[in-house]
């Protein structure tokens, strides 16, 4: 039971209590036991990880990548894949990029953990980038480092608008906030002609 509990604990948001609680109810109701059997299955078979945005794939479609509508030369970085989701749902146009963390020396979290050389790999003159990292320490740390290193190697890139508070999470920023911080971003290097 210790080792269920310290499983579920892991999960972001899930404090030792809700932990308890999630484990006896599963314990204690065969339903949702079987329940939550089938969406774990779901999740193994029917999703993954893109190997070049690092969005998640749907029966092995990425809903950005795989998307042709989408404007290629575009491309919107975030820290983790529930901010990838914000973007995928507000009326962006463009591609993502998912770095899964941000620089956070205290965690030893370095750039070298992140996935900036896959996002470079994808990147040349006639790329836009939009840095939509949160509004932290973290990210504001994250954006000065990409900025400074995609300096000369992109068209432009653009910090999205302070409409989302400083300190925000864009987990918990509404739809209509992060179009109206797309749409205003500011731009960081001037673009090359």
């Amino acid at each position: 039971m210790d080792e269920i509990i310290e499983l579920l604990k892991e999960f972001e948001g899930i404090s030792s209590k809700a932990a308890k609680g999630i484990f006896f109810e599963v314990m204690t109701s065969k339903t949702k036991k079987e329940k939550l059997i089938e969406v774990i299955n779901k999740i193994s078979k029917n999703f993954s990880i893109c190997k070049k945005c690092f969005f998640y794939k749907n029966e092995n479609i990425c809903g950005f990548c795989d998307n042709q509508s989408r404007d290629k030369k575009i491309i919107c970085v975030v820290s983790f894949l529930t901010d990838a989701q914000k973007i995928y749902d507000s009326n962006f146009k463009g591609l993502i990029h998912v770095l899964n963390g941000e620089i956070n020396i205290v965690k030893n979290i370095h750039p070298e953990n992140l996935k900036i050389p896959d996002l470079f790999a994808r990147i040349n003159m006639e790329t836009e980038i939009i840095l939509a990292l949160n509004l932290t320490f973290e990210g504001e740390v994250t954006a000065s480092f990409l900025g400074a290193k995609l300096k000369d190697k992109c068209r432009s890139i653009s910090r999205i608008a302070r409409g989302i508070p400083m300190g925000g999470v864009l987990d918990y920023i509404d739809k209509e906030t992060i179009d109206d911080a797309i749409v205003n971003r500011k731009e960081i290097q001037n673009k090359k002609r």
